[in-house]
């Protein structure tokens, strides 16, 4: 049996044109994921509780380096 590279691409194109890549992923059966950006991923960790309170930046450093 014949192995198939995988390789993931990051493309950048105008969201009318979304749709269109949409059918052709459909119609060759490729997967397509959407990244979050940095700031929504902190805000999806303030909402799920996974945030750190320090004092002031040596109360913080200490909780971080111990």
């Amino acid at each position: 049996m014949d192995s198939i590279a995988i390789k993931k691409v990051e493309l950048f194109l105008p969201e009318v044109d979304m749709e269109v890549l949409k059918k052709l992923a459909q119609q060759y059966g490729w997967s397509i994921g959407k990244k979050k950006s940095g700031i929504q991923r902190g805000l999806d960790d303030i909402k799920a509780g996974r945030v750190h309170k320090a004092k002031n930046a040596e109360d913080m450093f200490k909780q971080i380096l111990g």
